[in-house]
Protein backbone atom coordinates (compact mmCIF):
# COMPACT_ATOMS: atom_id res chain seq x y z
CA UNK A 1 0.00 0.00 0.00
CA UNK A 2 1.12 3.20 -1.16
CA UNK A 3 1.59 6.13 1.53
CA UNK A 4 -1.07 7.89 0.19
CA UNK A 5 -3.23 5.16 0.40
CA UNK A 6 -2.35 4.84 3.85
CA UNK A 7 -3.24 8.02 4.72
CA UNK A 8 -6.47 8.16 2.68
CA UNK A 9 -7.69 5.00 4.66
CA UNK A 10 -6.98 7.21 7.73
CA UNK A 11 -8.98 9.85 6.31
CA UNK A 12 -11.88 7.85 6.14
CA UNK A 13 -11.11 6.88 9.73
CA UNK A 14 -11.36 10.23 11.09
CA UNK A 15 -14.30 11.40 8.56
CA UNK A 16 -16.11 8.64 10.36
CA UNK A 17 -15.33 9.06 13.71
CA UNK A 18 -15.45 13.14 13.45
CA UNK A 19 -19.14 12.45 11.95
CA UNK A 20 -20.28 10.27 15.12
CA UNK A 21 -18.50 13.24 17.19
CA UNK A 22 -20.27 15.97 14.97
CA UNK A 23 -23.69 14.08 15.83
CA UNK A 24 -23.35 13.89 19.06
CA UNK A 25 -22.08 17.15 19.74
CA UNK A 26 -24.51 18.34 17.36
CA UNK A 27 -26.71 20.40 19.70
CA UNK A 28 -23.68 22.52 21.22
CA UNK A 29 -21.50 22.56 17.72
CA UNK A 30 -21.73 25.27 15.77
CA UNK A 31 -19.19 24.44 13.22
CA UNK A 32 -20.29 24.89 9.85
CA UNK A 33 -19.40 25.74 6.03
CA UNK A 34 -18.73 29.22 5.98
CA UNK A 35 -17.88 29.31 9.82
CA UNK A 36 -14.16 29.88 8.98
CA UNK A 37 -12.19 31.32 11.63
CA UNK A 38 -9.75 28.59 12.21
CA UNK A 39 -8.89 29.18 8.21
CA UNK A 40 -7.50 32.57 8.57
CA UNK A 41 -4.03 31.77 9.28
CA UNK A 42 -1.41 30.20 7.30
CA UNK A 43 -1.21 26.19 7.90
CA UNK A 44 1.73 24.04 7.93
CA UNK A 45 0.82 20.15 6.91
CA UNK A 46 2.70 16.60 7.44
CA UNK A 47 4.42 17.02 3.79
CA UNK A 48 1.89 13.40 2.95
CA UNK A 49 -1.16 15.84 3.18
CA UNK A 50 0.57 18.40 1.15
CA UNK A 51 0.94 15.62 -1.69
CA UNK A 52 -2.74 14.69 -1.19
CA UNK A 53 -3.70 18.13 -1.39
CA UNK A 54 -1.52 18.83 -4.56
CA UNK A 55 -2.99 15.15 -6.18
CA UNK A 56 -6.46 16.58 -5.55
CA UNK A 57 -5.45 20.17 -6.85
CA UNK A 58 -4.29 18.32 -10.23
CA UNK A 59 -7.27 17.47 -10.70
CA UNK A 60 -9.36 20.39 -10.74
CA UNK A 61 -10.01 21.82 -14.12
CA UNK A 62 -7.15 23.77 -15.30
CA UNK A 63 -8.76 27.93 -14.60
CA UNK A 64 -9.74 26.64 -10.89
CA UNK A 65 -5.81 25.26 -10.61
CA UNK A 66 -4.79 28.95 -12.11
CA UNK A 67 -6.95 30.41 -9.82
CA UNK A 68 -5.76 29.01 -6.77
CA UNK A 69 -2.04 29.31 -7.70
CA UNK A 70 -2.71 33.06 -8.19
CA UNK A 71 -4.29 33.21 -4.61
CA UNK A 72 -0.93 33.22 -3.06
CA UNK A 73 -0.65 36.70 -4.26
CA UNK A 74 -3.06 37.62 -2.33
CA UNK A 75 -2.13 40.24 0.87
CA UNK A 76 -4.18 38.56 3.12
CA UNK A 77 -2.69 34.87 1.76
CA UNK A 78 0.73 36.14 1.63
CA UNK A 79 0.74 37.68 5.42
CA UNK A 80 -0.59 34.52 6.70
CA UNK A 81 -4.36 35.62 7.83
CA UNK A 82 -5.92 33.41 5.54
CA UNK A 83 -5.95 29.95 3.94
CA UNK A 84 -4.62 29.96 0.29
CA UNK A 85 -7.46 27.15 0.30
CA UNK A 86 -10.43 29.62 1.47
CA UNK A 87 -12.96 30.56 -1.20
CA UNK A 88 -14.99 33.80 -0.64
CA UNK A 89 -17.86 32.04 0.35
CA UNK A 90 -16.34 30.51 3.45
CA UNK A 91 -15.81 27.19 1.83
CA UNK A 92 -12.82 25.36 1.20
CA UNK A 93 -11.59 25.02 -2.36
CA UNK A 94 -9.70 21.29 -1.17
CA UNK A 95 -12.53 19.91 1.33
CA UNK A 96 -12.11 16.72 0.04
CA UNK A 97 -8.39 16.44 0.35
CA UNK A 98 -8.19 18.98 3.41
CA UNK A 99 -5.22 18.22 6.29
CA UNK A 100 -5.88 16.37 9.71
CA UNK A 101 -6.36 19.41 11.43
CA UNK A 102 -8.66 20.99 9.19
CA UNK A 103 -10.97 17.83 9.64
CA UNK A 104 -10.68 17.52 13.43
CA UNK A 105 -10.91 21.17 14.14
CA UNK A 106 -14.27 22.39 15.52
CA UNK A 107 -15.73 19.37 18.09
CA UNK A 108 -14.45 18.76 21.57
CA UNK A 109 -10.46 16.75 21.53
CA UNK A 110 -8.28 15.58 23.51
CA UNK A 111 -4.59 16.05 24.65
CA UNK A 112 -2.09 15.32 26.94
CA UNK A 113 -0.53 18.26 26.47
CA UNK A 114 -3.87 20.54 26.59
CA UNK A 115 -6.86 18.33 28.03
CA UNK A 116 -10.38 19.01 26.42
CA UNK A 117 -10.01 21.41 23.83
CA UNK A 118 -12.21 23.24 21.08
CA UNK A 119 -13.01 25.64 18.69
CA UNK A 120 -14.31 28.76 20.62
CA UNK A 121 -16.27 29.99 18.18
CA UNK A 122 -18.31 26.56 17.70
CA UNK A 123 -19.48 26.55 21.51
CA UNK A 124 -21.22 29.83 21.58
CA UNK A 125 -22.00 30.52 25.09
CA UNK A 126 -20.69 27.54 27.33
CA UNK A 127 -18.42 27.67 29.54
CA UNK A 128 -15.75 24.75 29.76
CA UNK A 129 -17.23 23.33 32.80
CA UNK A 130 -20.77 22.85 30.93
CA UNK A 131 -19.05 21.36 27.60
CA UNK A 132 -17.09 18.91 29.58
CA UNK A 133 -20.70 17.79 31.38
CA UNK A 134 -22.22 17.58 28.41
CA UNK A 135 -19.88 15.94 25.95
CA UNK A 136 -19.77 12.19 25.85
CA UNK A 137 -16.43 10.76 25.99
CA UNK A 138 -16.88 8.58 22.74
CA UNK A 139 -17.30 11.15 21.41
CA UNK A 140 -14.16 12.94 21.90
CA UNK A 141 -11.32 12.51 19.76
CA UNK A 142 -7.83 12.07 21.15
CA UNK A 143 -5.28 13.83 19.00
CA UNK A 144 -1.98 12.61 20.64
CA UNK A 145 -2.91 9.22 19.17
CA UNK A 146 -4.50 10.54 15.35
CA UNK A 147 -0.70 12.31 15.41
CA UNK A 148 0.96 9.56 16.22
CA UNK A 149 -0.38 7.57 13.28
CA UNK A 150 -0.56 10.29 10.98
CA UNK A 151 3.67 10.98 11.96
CA UNK A 152 4.14 7.34 10.62
CA UNK A 153 2.22 7.58 7.74
CA UNK A 154 3.97 10.29 7.31
CA UNK A 155 7.65 8.90 8.05
CA UNK A 156 6.61 6.43 5.49
CA UNK A 157 6.47 8.57 3.06
CA UNK A 158 9.32 10.49 3.53
CA UNK A 159 11.70 7.58 3.04
CA UNK A 160 9.83 7.51 -0.83
CA UNK A 161 9.36 11.52 -1.24
CA UNK A 162 12.12 13.04 1.11
CA UNK A 163 12.32 16.35 2.06
CA UNK A 164 10.86 18.32 4.90
CA UNK A 165 8.67 16.42 7.57
CA UNK A 166 5.64 19.85 7.52
CA UNK A 167 5.46 22.60 4.72
CA UNK A 168 2.85 25.32 4.10
CA UNK A 169 -0.63 24.35 2.85
CA UNK A 170 -0.03 26.34 0.06
CA UNK A 171 3.14 24.12 -0.81
CA UNK A 172 0.74 22.07 -2.34
CA UNK A 173 0.15 24.42 -5.08
CA UNK A 174 3.35 23.83 -6.56
CA UNK A 175 4.88 20.90 -8.44
CA UNK A 176 6.01 17.77 -7.41
CA UNK A 177 9.58 17.68 -6.14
Amino acid sequence: MTSLAEHAALLAKVDAFSAAAEAAQGPWLACRRGCDGCCRLRRTAWAVEVDAVRAHVQTLPPARQAELAARRADPAVAAGARCVFLDADGACAVYPARPVICRTHGPVVTSAEGGLQWCDLGFVGLDVAAVAAQVDASSVLDLDRLNTVLAVVNARHLARHPGPARLPLDAALEDSP
